[in-house]
C-alpha cells in the first residue's frame, strides 16, 4: 500500500508540472487529484502520521507550483507573457509631466476641494487638492507646490 501512496503523489507531481507545459487544466486537475487520492491512502494506511503526510504533500505541491512557473518562464509561451523592454523616460514613456509654470499661480475653485477639485488657473481647468482644510467654490487660491500631475493650492486670506 505504501508503495501505491508514493506512486499516486509522484503521479500526481508530474502532471502538475506537465499542466505549465501544456496548458488546459486537465493535467492540474488530474495532479490534483492524485495528490488528494495519495493523501486518503496514506491517511488510511498510517492514520498516526496524517500530520507530517499533510504537511509534506502540501509543500512538496508548494514546490512543484514554483518549479513549474519557472519552468514556464523559460517557454516560449512564457517569453511572451514576460515583459522584456523597459521603459525609459528619454524614449517618451512619462506618466505625467510636472507643469512649473502652475507655482506660485493665483486661481479660483471652480469645484468645492473637499480636499481634491478643480480650479481655474490662467484660464484653464486643473485638478488640485488643497493642502489641508475643504475650499469651497469661488474662493481665491494659490499654488503652493507641483509634483507630476499633483497641484496643491491653500487658500488666499
Amino acid at each position: 500500500m505504501t508503495v501505491w501512496v508514493l506512486i499516486l503523489y509522484a503521479a500526481g507531481i508530474v502532471l502538475i508540472l506537465a499542466e505549465f507545459i501544456v496548458p488546459g487544466m486537465i493535467c492540474g486537475i488530474l495532479g490534483g487529484l492524485l495528490v488528494v487520492s495519495s493523501a486518503v491512502m496514506g491517511y488510511y494506511t498510517f492514520p498516526e502520521y496524517i500530520v507530517f503526510l499533510a504537511t509534506a504533500e502540501i509543500v512538496g505541491v508548494f514546490i512543484a507550483i514554483m518549479c513549474g512557473m519557472l519552468m514556464l518562464a523559460r517557454t516560449r509561451a512564457g517569453k511572451r507573457l514576460i515583459l522584456s523592454d523597459s521603459q525609459q523616460a528619454g524614449a517618451g514613456w512619462v506618466a505625467s509631466e510636472t507643469d512649473t509654470s502652475l507655482l506660485n499661480a493665483q486661481g479660483e475653485v471652480f469645484t468645492a476641494l473637499r480636499p481634491a477639485g478643480t480650479v481655474i488657473i490662467n484660464q484653464k481647468r486643473v485638478d488640485a487638492v488643497s493642502e489641508s482644510a475643504f475650499i469651497d467654490k469661488g474662493t481665491k487660491i494659490r499654488v503652493i507646490a507641483v509634483q507630476g500631475s499633483r497641484v496643491v493650492v491653500e487658500k488666499i486670506e
